[in-house]
């Protein structure tokens, strides 16, 4: 097991420790892949990352799938598909993203300073 696998497999473990729900069976932790990834024998498919996240109850996906990440790719191609890819959002980011363009039929213009004043003001409150 090498030192990326080793991190992500202690990580699993810990969050699996802070679980109060038992895992369902056909759930993601009670499968024959999960119990591999854990004993380091094999890595967590990047395509599962979100679906272990939600078993786990752990909101920071991102997080999760840059621990998965790094079983593959070294940290400098890491930082390359994050500025290829753009600025990471959290999932807060992301709903008031999606309310923002559900706002608006059309496309969203940039914003004037009376926008910006008023966005200022919501998340201040």
């Amino acid at each position: 097991m090498n030192n990326s696998t080793s991190v992500l497999v202690d990580f699993l473990k810990a969050r699996l420790s802070e679980i109060e729900v038992p895992v369902g069976e056909g759930s993601i932790l009670s499968s024959p892949l999960f119990q591999t990834i854990l004993r380091g024998d094999a890595k967590l498919p990047l395509d599962r990352v979100e679906e272990v996240a939600t078993a786990l109850g752990y909101d920071d996906r991102q997080q999760l799938f840059r621990l998965a990440m790094r079983q593959f790719y070294d940290e400098e191609a890491i930082c390359l598909f994050e500025r290829m890819l753009g600025t990471p959002m959290t999932n807060e980011e992301q709903m008031w993203l999606h309310e923002i363009r559900s706002a608006s039929e059309k496309a969203v213009r940039e914003p004037n300073i009376v926008a910006k004043r008023l966005v200022r003001a919501l998340v201040q409150a």
